[in-house]
C-alpha cells in the first residue's frame, strides 16, 4: 500500500512540476519538510544547474544524505551554506565543512546541534570571534566548552553563552557579574539561572538586567517582592505578569498608576477572580483587552467584554479559548474581519460555526478555518476548491483531515492539491 502511494506522489510530480515554475516549485517542495526524499532526488535530478533549487535542496530537512555530500562540496556558498545549516546534515558532513574557505560556512557548522564534540572544541579556540560566538550559543555544546567561552575576552562570545539555555547554573553564575550589562541581562533571561544568582541580578545598577529578573519564571518569591516598587514600569510589569508572584502583590500592582503595569497583572494566569473582575472594568483598554485574552477569566467576563465598545477587546474574547461557544458564534458573525479571523483561529469555536465560516468572503478568514485543529472535515473539504491557494493548500496538513477524505483529494483537478493530498497520504500511511 505504503509502495503505491509513493508511486502516486512520483507520478504526479513528474507529470506536474517537471516544468513548473519556481514559485510552485519552492511552496510545494522546497518549503515542505514532509516531502518524500525520492522527490527531492528528482527535483535534483532534474535541476543541477538551477541555483535556487539546489539552495533550497540543500536546506531541506529531509535530503538524502547523498546528496547532502554532493552539496557540501559546491563551488557556491550559498549551495554548502544550506548543508551547514541543516540539522539534518550527518557529523560526518559537518565535520567535513568545519574546514571550508568560508567563515559564515564554518560559523554555522559552530551552531549547528549535530556538529561532533571534537570539531566544537576546535571551532571554540579559533581566533575569529564569529566562529567562537557560533560555537557559544550551540545548545549541544559540552559544559566544559562553555565554560572557557565565558571566559572569553569578547562580550559577543560571552553574550552568546549567556543566551544558550543549556549553560549550566554555575556557568550563568559566573557571567552574571560580567562588566557588561547585555550579558547579565541575558542570565537575568535565561530559564536556567538559578533563584540564588537572580536574587543578586534583582539588585543590579541596570534597569533592563532587573527588568528580566521580574520576567523570569524562576525568580524567587523575595527577589519579586523586592522589584514591586522599582522606579522602572517595564520592571513592575514584569513583576505583575510574573507567575511566582504572590496574590496579595497582584492586588496590589492592579492599582497601579500605570495601564502597563495592570495589564501584566490582567495577563497573569495566577490572578484572582475578584482581581480579573475589577480590571475588566479598567478605563484603560489595553488592560481590558488583556483581560479578555486571559484563559482563566470567568465566562460571565468574557460574554461581558464580548459586547466592549473597543474593537481590540472583543478580538482577544474571540480568540480567548476560554470564550463560551454563544460568545463565538455571536462575534462569528461580525463584520470586523479581524474578530472573525480570531473566531476561525480559536480551538473552542463549534464546528458548525466553523463549517459556516469556511464560506467567509475573507480569504484570511477562511486560511484561519483551515489552519484550526478542531475544524471538522466538512469545513476543510468546502476549502477544497477556494478560489486562493494560501487557503487550499492548509487543508491537506490539517491534523483532522482523515484519509478517506485525503483519497478524495488525490485525483482532484488542481494538480497542486492533487500532489499535496497523496504526500499528506503518504505520510499519514507511514504514521499509522
Amino acid at each position: 500500500m505504503e509502495n503505491n502511494l509513493l508511486n502516486d506522489v512520483i507520478t504526479s510530480y513528474s507529470f506536474d512540476y517537471k516544468y513548473a515554475g519556481w514559485k510552485e516549485i519552492n511552496e510545494d517542495i522546497l518549503q515542505d519538510e514532509n516531502i518524500p526524499p525520492e522527490i527531492l532526488e528528482k527535483l535534483y535530478q532534474d535541476n543541477k544547474d538551477n541555483l535556487r533549487i539546489l539552495r533550497g535542496l540543500s536546506a531541506h530537512p529531509g535530503a538524502p544524505e547523498r546528496l547532502l555530500e554532493i552539496f557540501a562540496a559546491d563551488l557556491n556558498d550559498a549551495v554548502r551554506w544550506g548543508v551547514a545549516n541543516n540539522k539534518s546534515t550527518p557529523p560526518n558532513v559537518l565535520k567535513f565543512l568545519s574546514s571550508d574557505s568560508g567563515a559564515i560556512i564554518r560559523y554555522r557548522v559552530g551552531k549547528n546541534e549535530k556538529t561532533p564534540v571534537e570539531v566544537l572544541d576546535v571551532l571554540s579556540g579559533d581566533s575569529d570571534t564569529m566562529l567562537r560566538e557560533g560555537v557559544a550559543s550551540n545548545p549541544s555544546a559540552p559544559p566544559e566548552i562553555l565554560m572557557k567561552l565565558s571566559a572569553d575576552s569578547d562580550e559577543t562570545v560571552r553574550l552568546a553563552v549567556a543566551q544558550n539555555k543549556s549553560a549550566s547554573p554555575d556557568i550563568l553564575d559566573r557571567l552574571s557579574g560580567d562588566a557588561y550589562d547585555s550579558v547579565r541581562a541575558a542570565v537575568a533571561e535565561n530559564p536556567s539561572t538559578k533563584g540564588s544568582t537572580l536574587m543578586g541580578l534583582a539588585r543590579d545598577r541596570n534597569s533592563e538586567v532587573r527588568e528580566k529578573v521580574a520576567e523570569n519564571n524562576n525568580a524567587p518569591v523575595m527577589a519579586l517582592q523586592g522589584l514591586i516598587n522599582d522606579p522602572e514600569a517595564l520592571v513592575r510589569e514584569g513583576v505583575g505578569e510574573n507567575k511566582n508572584t504572590p496574590l496579595e502583590d497582584l492586588k496590589t500592582l492592579a492599582g497601579d498608576q500605570k495601564q502597563s503595569i495592570r495589564s501584566g497583572v490582567a495577563r497573569n494566569h495566577n490572578a484572582s477572580e475578584d482581581i480579573l473582575i475589577e480590571l475588566s472594568s479598567d478605563d484603560d483598554g489595553y488592560v481590558r483587552k488583556a483581560v479578555a485574552r486571559n484563559p482563566k477569566t470567568p465566562e460571565a467576563i468574557l460574554t461581558k467584554l464580548a459586547k466592549d465598545a473597543d474593537w481590540r477587546v472583543c478580538e482577544s474574547v474571540a480568540g480567548n479559548p476560554a470564550s463560551p461557544s454563544k460568545v463565538l458564534e455571536y462575534l462569528s458573525d461580525n463584520k470586523d474581519t479581524y474578530l472573525r479571523k480570531a473566531v476561525a483561529s480559536n480551538k473552542a469555536t463549534p464546528g458548525q460555526v466553523l463549517i459556516r465560516m469556511a464560506d467567509d468572503p475573507d480569504w484570511m478568514v477562511r486560511e484561519n478555518v483551515a489552519r484550526n485543529e478542531n475544524a471538522p472535515v466538512e469545513a476543510l473539504l468546502k476549502l477544497a476548491n477556494d478560489s486562493d491557494w494560501r487557503v487550499t493548500k492548509l487543508i491537506v496538513r490539517n491534523p483532522n483531515m482523515t484519509a478517506d477524505a485525503l483519497k478524495t483529494l488525490a485525483n482532484h483537478s488542481n494538480y497542486r492539491l492533487r500532489f499535496k493530498a497523496r504526500v499528506a497520504l503518504l505520510n499519514k500511511m507511514k504514521e499509522a
